[in-house]
């Protein structure tokens, strides 16, 4: 599928106007989707780019860059108008803590005049009339919101197609394809098309896309972030989070996204000690990982992955980090995604009361409704069915053992790590590279320890596959850091720590090599 009219009629507009950089010494500098956030703080700070320049770069970016990818569904039409205003903020002398720095949103968040389809033909007329909570914190803070991205379709599944956008495809090797429903939000922000993007993860949506795309995705700590405008698929599993190219880029976006006075009192915790000051890498002598072994696959096809996963804690090890290795029956990704995934059951009764309150018109008028058109992706079908089947899926006895289960396996978890002294459990998010288009996406993901028992957990490069034809620079695959609940500024000092050990990120090839 080729870009929208929207988004054609968008960059034809801005893109007739010059992207020039300020001088000399900006030409020769990356470009503001290869920036880190400070980078692009002090670029504008020091005169070198202007808001307007960074928003005509991103147009251009996703001008060469989408069409083959498919990451975008629409892009913000008053962008450039968004952009003249910081513009005159800066020039009155109002800086704000993320000032211009270019946020893509996956299109199941709402964004104020924009419509929130979560990729679903049959939402177009789903028109938001204000900002998702998260996304008016980032707005308030001076981001500069460039569009809304793909997703699985209501996110659903874990290929990222949508019956609106198609099919997102890796930037790494357009023969594989995105993982998890934020993988249109990953595509996007490893690109340059965005500096960072906005995503939700319910089973492995976050984490599985920024493997799949060389990027840095985090799942905080739940009610650290506010849900409110987000089409739901889980009340227990459901989170809003960020997609960066780096851990202190996810920092500072959490820093703005977390809600000062949150719920619970894990989740208060963490805000405070975000509040506290932003987080630094921690000192990793004396730390101690459990490694999750059953979490590794166990055949040929899965070596390229263990490859990688056993030289990052190689590293880690010279850098005394102390590695206890986990080997647990239990800890079994495909077992516990069947056991332990409420969202099967509360993703029907969420749909329903979404579209009730949604005006006439302006979407189907129930889940009968929206599958009877048939105007769904084929992989959704399955899924659908059962959830019409299932007449009251909150009362079924299945709906209730999974959450005593997530509760005891949460006791376990965390009681391991409190008798281990371990500071994280680390995995890969998947145990095998991304996976072609046409495969199965599902069984080889690890995610759902984290997004079942309400863990914060963040996903960072670990290295790359052997380079080969399809993907001249390898593929990319990712390690998780698991930690307690609430120790979300500390996962973030570990995870920078991590980072700068394995400086494992690289760029994904140019357009024209495509």
């Amino acid at each position: 599928m080729a870009l929208s009219h929207h988004i054609k009629t968008t960059l034809a507009c801005a893109l007739a106007l010059p992207i020039l950089p300020a001088d000399a010494a900006a030409a020769r500098a990356p470009g503001p989707g290869a920036m880190s956030i400070a980078q692009i703080l002090q670029a504008q700070a020091s005169g070198q780019l202007s808001c307007v320049d960074i928003a005509l770069n991103m147009l251009n970016t996703i001008k060469l860059r989408d069409s083959g990818l498919k990451a975008l569904l629409s892009v913000n039409q008053n962008l450039i108008a968004d952009a003249e205003k910081l513009d005159e903020l800066r020039r009155a002398g109002t800086l704000l803590p993320l000032h211009c720095v270019p946020i893509a949103v996956k299109d199941n968040i709402d964004m104020e005049g924009m419509a929130t389809t979560g990729g679903a033909e049959q939402l177009r007329g789903n028109v938001a009339r204000e900002d998702a909570d998260a996304l008016r914190r980032l707005r308030d803070a001076g981001a500069l919101l460039m569009g809304k991205t793909n997703l699985d379709e209501l996110a659903v599944s874990g290929s990222t197609i949508s019956s609106l956008g198609g099919q997102t495809l890796n930037a790494y090797d357009p023969a594989r394809f995105a993982a998890g429903s934020s993988g249109g939000s990953a595509v996007a922000v490893t690109t340059g098309m965005s500096l960072c993007a906005l995503g939700t993860e319910t089973v492995n949506s976050l984490r599985n896309a920024a493997s799949s795309a060389g990027v840095v995705a985090l799942r905080s700590t739940p009610g650290l972030v506010s849900r409110r405008g987000v089409i739901a698929q889980s009340s227990t599993m459901d989170v809003v989070g960020p997609i960066c190219r780096s851990v202190d880029d996810i920092a500072r976006l959490l820093a703005v996204m977390a809600e000062p006075r949150p719920a619970g009192a894990e989740a208060a915790r963490a805000a405070a000690e975000l509040q506290a000051g932003p987080p630094t890498p921690a000192r990793l002598a004396g730390k101690r990982f459990g490694v999750l072994a059953n979490l590794s696959g166990k055949g040929p096809e899965h070596e390229s992955v263990n490859a990688i996963i056993r030289k990052a804690l190689d590293a880690l090890r010279a850098q005394g980090v102390q590695i206890v290795e986990i080997d647990d029956a239990e800890f079994d990704s495909d077992l516990s995604s069947k056991r332990l995934n409420v969202a099967n059951y509360e993703f029907g009764p969420l749909f329903e009361a979404f579209l009730a309150r949604l005006p006439t018109g302006a979407g189907p008028a129930s889940l009968r409704a929206y599958v009877d058109a048939g105007r769904y992706p084929a992989g959704m079908g399955k899924f659908l069915q059962q959830s019409l089947a299932w007449q009251a899926p909150l009362a079924m006895p299945e709906y209730r053992e999974a959450l005593r289960y997530g509760d005891s396996l949460r006791g376990k978890v965390l009681g391991l790590m409190e008798t281990q002294a371990l500071d994280a459990l680390v995995y890969p998010a998947q145990k095998r590279p991304p996976l072609a288009v046409g495969e199965t996406p599902r069984p080889e993901r690890n995610g759902i320890f984290a997004s079942a028992l309400g863990l914060p957990a963040i996903d960072l490069p670990a290295g790359f596959t052997p380079p080969d034809a399809g993907a001249p620079v390898g593929l990319p695959v990712g390690l998780d850091l698991l930690a307690r609940p609430g120790d979300d500024a500390r996962l973030l000092g570990l995870a920078m720590a991590v980072e700068q050990t394995l400086q494992a990120r690289r760029e994904p090839p140019a357009a024209d090599r495509r």
